[in-house]
């Protein structure tokens, strides 16, 4: 009997068998259809497409939360076939996380499609953050083989961000703080500051959350550097360390593009740039200032300060000297 791992994210999936960590893959949660062709595929299958610009995604999740179930068949469908996982479901136990404070009835259609559907021996649920702190032991006290009492769990999802204290491996429920600032959220508000400033890339979502995942930073000073980046527009200029161009892909030689810089000058022939400075860490700042694009709600910081503040006195210090992000 093998255990199958499954973190299902509403933007990917990260799998792989508990025994075997060869196994471990990653798999787009999502159907995507191209806009030239109007092809579908499923999670991954994307790969084998060249037709990338214009890319329209339909996601099992709304709002952080799984409602889409012919999606999500199709893209489990995906993962468990031998392509993928090679998965035999009567003969696998298996683990699927879910978001906190899941709505009962997503649990109850999650566990009959988990044994009616799909057959598997055995199930377990559990948020991300509760596997975070079941492994906290190593990345804290390391090869000492020690529990840590208390665990404080920063978890920055696509859909919403969530700050959450465990107490020896029990969540504190009246500790748990939400900001609805995630992944997703930072993409789009990229691609509208750079369809306002530069190159209308409104429906490249593929291509932004590439140039966000590779060009963009949390600053640790944001007024020095806003001040450091005071008439920059794209390349280095004047020595500027901040500011850089992002190549634009061809999808024939480059799939997502890359910065400018980072690979063989022939490649960058005739390629569109898209210069990029202050965007790089003044986008990453609305998890910490919500308000700055609408959202009144504490940034990730000031949550932190909450959830640490709504648990018991004597666990305060031990959580905030814990921090997993």
């Amino acid at each position: 009997m093998r255990t199958l791992v499954l973190d299902n994210g509403s933007f990917a999936i990260k799998c792989g068998y508990a025994e075997d960590e060869t196994s471990a893959r990653t798999i787009p949660n999502s159907v995507t259809r191209t806009k030239r062709t109007k092809r579908m595929y499923v999670g991954d299958l994307i790969d084998s497409s060249t037709d990338l610009s214009g890319l329209y995604y339909r996601s099992p999740f709304e709002r952080g939360y799984l409602v889409h179930w012919d999606v999500q068949l199709a893209v489990w469908d995906r993962v468990f076939s031998s392509d993928v996982l090679g998965c035999t479901p009567n003969e696998t136990d298996l683990m699927l996380t879910e978001p906190i404070f899941n709505l009962h009835q997503i649990q109850r259609n999650m566990d009959e499609i988990v044994f009616e559907e799909y057959g598997f021996a055995s199930l377990v649920r559990a948020p991300t953050a509760r596997l975070v702190e079941a492994g906290a032991r190593d990345l804290i006290y390391g090869d000492e083989g020690r529990d840590p009492e208390c665990v404080l769990v920063v978890d920055a999802g696509h859909a919403f961000t969530h700050v959450v204290p465990y107490h020896m491996g029990r969540q504190i429920a009246s500790g748990v703080r939400r900001v609805d600032v995630g992944g997703r959220l930072l993409t789009n508000y990229l691609k509208e500051t750079v369809s306002f400033r530069y190159w209308d890339m409104m429906d490249e979502t593929f291509i932004m959350s590439a140039v966000k995942e590779k060009c963009c930073f949390v600053s640790q000073d944001f007024k020095r550097d806003i001040e450091a980046t005071r008439g920059c527009v794209g390349r280095r200029r004047g020595g500027n360390p901040l500011g850089l161009e992002y190549v634009l892909p061809d999808f024939s030689t480059s799939r997502q593009g890359f910065i400018q810089g980072s690979q063989p000058d022939d490649i960058v022939t005739d390629s569109q740039l898209l210069p990029l400075c202050n965007e790089r860490f003044a986008i990453p700042e609305a998890l910490f200032h919500p308000s700055d694009i609408g959202i009144e709600q504490a940034g990730i910081h000031q949550a932190v300060v909450q959830a640490v503040a709504a648990c018991p006195a004597e666990m305060h210090a031990v959580l905030l000297a814990n921090i997993i992000v």
